[in-house]
């Protein structure tokens, strides 16, 4: 997998967002650039678990800095707003 690959898709950050909504209810009111910091930073650790899938957490966390962000504000705040509607909260 190449780190230029495109970011997910709304309807997976949706996905995602669904999960963290059930998780903490309180980020469904979170900021969008608190969301997109989380997202990132999420999507930065599985790519480098997918590079790296012999290396122990440690390893890994030390390889997450060579992965740039590819998630930004105006995927997620649709993403947010798929995720409310399926839940029924907008």
């Amino acid at each position: 997998m190449s780190d230029h690959d495109p970011g997910p898709t709304v309807g997976t950050l949706a996905g995602q967002l669904g999960y963290m909504f059930e998780d903490d209810p309180s980020l469904r009111h979170a900021p969008v650039a608190q969301l997109v910091a989380r997202l990132n930073e999420e999507d930065r650790l599985a790519r480098a678990i997918a590079k790296y899938p012999n290396h122990t957490d440690a390893e890994i966390h030390a390889h997450v800095a060579e992965f740039h962000d590819r998630i930004g504000a105006v995927d997620v705040e649709k993403a947010r707003q798929q995720a409310l509607a399926r839940a029924g909260d907008d």
